[in-house]
């Protein structure tokens, strides 16, 4: 009779027939490896062939992947997953703690078979966990050598980093199967336009970079200014209706001689000077009524005066008078006062 025991499967069945030896069994969890424990050599056939069984075992496993991941929180490392050897296990743990050296890091790697090329699978952890560190939070995951990787970029220089990185310089042999990457988070989300006789200045921050490329166009359709200067940087956290918005404060300041929009959460402040009074007036109802519901206004704007040279108002007014009285104009010089 044969003793077969499993330290790893939840469910076993064992068929002996002969010098075959067959087990069946379900792991508790993808991850881990399955190891059998026979008892002692002599329990089973010399012929039987327990490295087999292992394989066999592990077969299911090996059908999803050579999986490793690592996760980051505001606590610490994650790191789960397959490594080759204890060799390769101290490797990873080594380049864990070159490019992320102040986290507390969380071991759960487990040694198994299957691997990919050795050095396109370092080549391609070291990769994944140098874009880690760029993030606040997030994780990297390996499937063979394809890349997912997902989080919240930790500021808007290293969001361009991990940009450039997945875009330009993948190691050999990886692949990029899923970029969810996104821009720092940025409370309160704040723009701001301003427009002198010669230039127009975009600053603050823009939701995505499609974005950016439309308010660069649709402002080159509203300013004609030798100087357009972008200062805007990708972030995460814009409001609901925030294009529009922005596009309605644009078009706002479009009709100024100078002046600047900023929009600081859904609180928007115009200010500066116009050519008139009425396009003062119109500037501010346009604003009223372009503006999607949940944002508010505060304006100041003022508008040029005629510029009328000292006395020239009172002979205007005595001309007029002139032509009541007489219905002619009088000559130049003369006093037109009754």
């Amino acid at each position: 009779m044969v003793e077969f025991r499993s330290r790893l499967l939840s469910s076993l069945a064992v068929v002996l027939s002969l010098a075959a030896f067959v087990a069946v069994g379900t792991a508790p969890a993808v991850s881990t490896p399955v190891s059998v424990d026979t008892g002692q050599p002599s329990d089973l056939p010399a012929a039987v062939d327990l490295n087999r069984v292992a394989d066999k075992a592990n077969h299911k496993l090996r059908r999803s992947g050579f999986a490793w991941a690592a996760i980051r929180t505001d606590s610490g490392l994650k790191v789960r997953g397959m490594v080759l050897s204890e060799e390769d296990r101290r490797t990873v743990l080594g380049m864990v703690k070159a490019h992320l050296p102040d986290l507390e890091v969380e071991d759960r790697l487990e040694i198994t078979r299957g691997a990919p090329p050795k050095e396109h699978w370092l080549g391609a952890v070291s990769f994944a966990l140098q874009q880690l560190s760029h993030l606040k939070r997030g994780s990297v995951r390996l499937s063979n050598v394809a890349l997912r990787i997902e989080g919240e970029a930790r500021s808007a220089s290293d969001y361009d980093e991990v940009r450039k990185a997945l875009t330009s310089s993948l190691p050999t042999g990886l692949k990029l199967a899923a970029d969810k990457v996104r821009p720092p988070m940025t409370d309160p989300f704040i723009f701001s336009a301003t427009l002198s006789p010669t230039s127009l200045t975009l600053s603050g921050s823009v939701p995505s970079e499609m974005t950016r490329k439309r308010l660069k166009e649709l402002s080159r359709q509203l300013f004609a200014r030798p100087t357009f200067d972008d200062q805007l940087q990708l972030a995460s956290g814009a409001p609901t209706d925030w294009d529009e918005a922005v596009d309605a404060a644009l078009r706002a300041l479009g009709r100024l001689d100078s002046g600047k929009v900023a929009l600081s959460g859904i609180a928007l402040t115009i200010e500066g000077i116009a050519p008139d009074e009425g396009t003062a007036v119109a500037v501010s109802y346009q604003l009223k009524r372009d503006l999607p519901p949940v944002f508010s206004t505060s304006e100041a704007i003022t508008w040029k005066q005629a510029n009328v040279a000292p006395g020239e108002g009172d002979d205007i007014v005595s001309r007029i008078k002139a032509i009541v009285h007489t219905g002619s104009l009088p000559k130049a010089g003369a006093d037109a006062r009754p």
